[in-house]
């Protein structure tokens, strides 16, 4: 049976899985809104993690099609 839940409006049903979150509440920096877990970082300590991370490579290689490799078919 569906949960009903009584409200100033009367008896409501609720459906699983389609309350309202919880609304997140951000701290104020100046008048800047700050995400939690973000937290600002030098450019010296940004270089520093981006150099941490390997190297890899954002899109394939493709080659000319009918062509090889160096000039190879």
């Amino acid at each position: 049976m569906t949960p009903a839940e009584f409200s100033s409006e009367g008896r409501q049903y609720i459906i699983p899985g389609t309350e309202r979150p919880k609304r997140q509440m951000f701290k104020a920096e100046g008048k800047q809104l700050v995400v939690p877990g973000a937290d600002r970082i030098s450019m010296r300590e940004h270089m520093a993690r981006l150099m941490l991370k390997p190297i890899k490579p954002r899109r394939r290689q493709i080659g000319l099609s009918g062509t090889g490799l160096f000039g190879r078919k």
